[in-house]
């Protein structure tokens, strides 16, 4: 049999995981089996283990392939924006993660299986550890920015950058529960730019006559 291109074998490493979403998705982590997964990709079990050791691993593959850490969305946005305030940059942030939770069916369903789907232990242990330490780095990057937010515009009485980086966490985590939970009733998209106004306006008070929103 002809040796795979590295072309060929990152078509096929693609296609494991766009099946192992499908098959987690449906039936769970713990039930999506390697076989079905290997069948619904037209693969080999063996093709599986010669791109990842286990299901672990493909899970872990999975969620790397989406994920987008705050550190390299701020520069993004950043370079997309030069010269834009702290504040400004972080409503863009936050208008960027609802708009990809509404529209990105890649990532609604990798985040629908790391936070509901993932029944078993040694999976759950996994996406329980990512999940922490996505936690932690979106926490360290919004903290940063309210910090720098704060050095010009005072914070609500009584919050430090901190909390006001901790209330923005729970409003994101929230907008992803809701939405991923209760997809029917729960639009995350809809009036996100007045909610996301709000709460920043609400944290960060702007001075008279100055507003968070577009102009």
């Amino acid at each position: 049999m002809a040796r795979k291109t590295k072309s060929e074998s990152v078509q096929t490493r693609e296609r494991i995981l766009d099946a192992a979403e499908i098959e987690m998705l449906a039936r769970g982590v713990g039930k999506a089996s390697l076989e079905q997964i290997a069948r619904r990709a037209a693969v080999t079990r063996g093709a599986i283990y010669w791109h990842f050791e286990d299901k672990t691993s493909l899970l872990q593959a999975m969620i790397a392939r989406t994920k987008m850490p705050m550190r390299d969305l701020r520069r993004c946005i950043g370079q997309h924006i030069p010269g834009a305030a702290p504040r400004e940059l972080l409503r863009e942030m936050m208008l960027h993660a609802v708009q990809r939770l509404a529209g990105d069916a890649q990532h609604r369903r990798v985040c629908h299986i790391v936070l509901h789907r993932c029944e078993i232990n040694d999976q759950e242990v996994t996406s329980n550890r990512v999940l922490e330490a996505m936690f932690d780095e979106t926490r360290t990057a919004l903290l940063a920015l309210c910090e720098e937010i704060a050095d010009d515009f005072p914070l609500a009485q009584g919050l430090s950058p901190a909390d006001a980086s901790d209330m923005i966490v729970a409003f994101l985590a929230g907008l992803y529960e809701c939405s991923l939970r209760h997809p029917a009733t729960y639009a995350v998209e809809n009036n996100a730019t007045a909610k996301i106004d709000a709460l920043l306006n609400g944290l960060f008070p702007a001075p008279a006559g100055t507003s968070l929103s577009a102009s």
